[in-house]
């Protein structure tokens, strides 16, 4: 019996052990299948993972590229279509050595049965519109998103890159379709109240409001509470409550921060390029090329045979006639203006050269410009140190008569640009353009360019009848007289100065009492910087003194209404800002025009940003 039982319960313990056994064989499967099951979907996850990461450098290297592209010569001024970018190289397996078997395709793939899928396809870049919908035809010029095209001062187009990134996993492939939206954001800069590429230095000593947008590409400096910004203001490096190092001029003044809404203060932002055009590429100081050099370039005459990266874009390009003032090099030779020895004026059109074509005397152009132009006058400028020998132009001699604004005479574009330069210039021989009685411009516009500094005389695009001293000191809302519209208008130039409209240049160096005068138009004009940390000590002027004086207008207010463009350093008006004697400052009223907002003087200056948008995975 004994025996029967333990053999019994003997067998009953190896069925249980077995069926533990089992069940445990059975937990050990399940276990290592939910293992091997998380295994796979971890390593799907972290492939997927490196795919995204692929097909992000693949989006950067198409946003190189596209931003190349449209910043090359001849592309900057054009909204692209999506075949402009079918050139963009192929990414090569040296810049991705951890995928196995790579290949890299522009063809869209999605859908396509193929064993073996390169590992980047879909590599491209697409205009779309406005709402992101690629755009059918792939010449076709693609539509802002906003405003009409060619016709706006601002325009946002909108490009999509893709890349499609396939990857081996031990279940399959895993795909990342990878997307990023590239802004192409054009704007012109005048648009801003003060636009800078160097660093912005602003040290007002009176109180100074600066309506409209202020912008540096590089550091901005301010210094001063009495100095109140009431729009945005950004910059492309650094803001600092301090004076620029190397700043002599301002010796223990604890520095102060300027005004601005409390929801608006001054932000970093991405530097704007002027034409789109990456001034790092295309400068360079230390070859033989004299046409690339700096954004001075802007408003020099083209030198023949070396390579030109602002062919088109130089306002000499752009000019409809050209008045070239030069030496005269005989003594018995009759001048321009009749007299033996005086300069002489060439007027024609410009070419692509640096040349002119004159223009037939008997043209209509030429004598209503050559009853325009006076030579071989002198002024002393107490800030250059220097006797300067000007060339003026008469803006009213060009134009009609008429109550309001008038028309121009016979021969003169409906919309002008005027290059006036005298090319006898030298370090020795100091010259300069005048601009005179320019109180009424067509409402067209009108635009003079030169690369000598340039002295606005009197009140100008005022509708005021010269010679006034009102300048409507008393109401700088309205700075134009009732009945007449602010025209369109810019100056450019190696340095800006204003004349009042009491000047005489008889008394030129004397610092004669200035009246109250008003000017109404767009500036681009150079800078004397402020020295380096080791140098004399120098302060460039700052913003507040962009535009140089050579009066006491310690009793006279400028009204300005307009927008200054600083782009280059001054290579003829280098004179340091400080001296004694030179100026006594006006009471500043100073005001962004927001009708360039709407309507530009004559020529094409555009400044553009490259934006990577939104990101997103299909």
């Amino acid at each position: 019996m004994k025996t029967n039982l333990l053999r019994k319960q003997s067998g009953s313990t190896l069925i249980v052990a077995m069926s533990i056994t089992a069940t445990l064989m059975v937990i050990a499967g399940i276990a290592a299948e939910y293992t091997m099951n998380i295994s796979r979907n971890v390593q799907r996850s972290n492939t997927l993972e490196s795919a995204i990461v692929t097909g992000d450098s693949c989006l950067d290297i198409l946003f190189g590229n596209w931003r190349s592209i449209c910043g090359q010569p001849g592309n900057v001024n054009l909204p692209l279509p999506t075949n402009s970018f079918t050139s963009i190289p192929l990414p090569t397996s040296s810049l991705f050595p951890n995928i196995p078997n790579f290949g890299a395709e522009a063809a869209d793939y999605y859908g396509a049965s193929l064993a073996n899928p390169p590992a980047i396809s879909n590599f491209k870049v697409v205009a779309v519109d406005a709402e992101w919908n690629p755009i059918a035809d792939p010449a076709a010029t693609p539509i802002p998103m906003l405003g009409a095209a060619g016709t706006t001062t601002t325009a946002v187009y909108n490009y999509v890159a893709s890349a499609d990134i396939t990857l081996p996993t031990a279940t399959g492939n895993v795909v990342a379709k990878v997307r990023r939206v590239f802004q192409r954001q054009q704007i012109s800069p005048w648009n801003f109240a003060i636009f800078y590429v160097d660093p912005l230095e602003i040290h007002p000593g009176p109180q100074f409001t600066l309506t409209g947008w202020v912008h540096t590409n590089s550091n901005l400096y301010t210094a001063h509470s009495s100095l109140t910004f009431a729009s945005k203001v950004d910059y492309g490096s650094d803001w600092f409550i301090n004076f620029m190092p190397g700043d002599g001029q301002h010796p223990g003044e604890t520095p102060q921060s300027p005004n601005y809404p409390s929801n608006l203060p001054p932000a970093r932002a991405q530097a704007l390029q002027p034409f789109g055009l990456d001034s790092t590429s295309i400068f360079n100081t230390t070859d033989s090329n004299p046409n690339n050099d700096s954004w001075n370039e802007l408003i020099q005459p083209p030198v023949a045979g070396f390579p030109d990266p602002l062919a088109g874009e130089r306002y000499w390009d752009q000019a409809n006639v050209v008045i070239q003032v030069s030496d005269n090099p005989s003594s018995s030779t009759k001048g321009f203006d009749g007299v033996k020895g005086h300069d002489l004026v060439t007027i024609g059109t410009p070419n692509p050269d640096g040349t002119i074509t004159p223009l037939l005397s008997t043209s209509p152009l030429y004598q209503t410009l050559s009853s325009a132009i006076s030579t071989n006058q002198t002024i002393q400028d107490n800030r250059e140190g220097a006797t300067i020998r000007i060339a003026t132009l008469d803006v009213s001699q060009i134009e009609n008569t008429a109550p309001g604004n008038p028309t121009y005479k016979a021969g003169v574009p409906a919309s002008p640009i005027i290059y006036m330069y005298d090319n006898s210039n030298s370090s020795s021989t100091r010259r300069a353009i005048r601009i005179k009685n320019g109180s009424k411009i067509p409402t067209a516009g009108l635009t003079i360019a030169s690369n000598n500094p340039v002295y606005v005389q009197g009140d100008f695009n005022t509708g005021e009848t010269p010679p006034s001293d009102s300048g409507n000191p008393s109401d700088a809302t309205t700075p134009q007289v009732s009945g007449y519209t602010r025209a369109p208008a810019s100056i450019l130039a190696d340095a800006m100065n204003i004349l009042s409209n009491s000047w005489s240049d008889s008394q030129s160096g004397t610092m004669p009492a200035a009246t109250n005068t008003t000017v109404n138009a767009a500036f681009i004009a150079g800078i004397v910087p402020t020295a380096p940390v080791g140098g004399d000590g120098s302060y460039s002027g700052g913003a507040e003194n962009f535009v140089r004086f050579l009066e006491d207008w310690s009793s006279a207010t400028l009204t300005y209404y307009g927008s200054m463009v600083e782009l280059y350093q001054s290579k003829q008006s280098i004179g340091e800002w400080g001296k004694a004697n030179v100026y006594s400052p006006p009471k500043r009223q100073w005001y962004f025009d927001t009708n360039f907002q709407t309507k530009l003087p004559p020529g094409s200056i555009m400044i553009y940003t490259y934006i990577k948008g939104r990101w997103y995975v299909l």
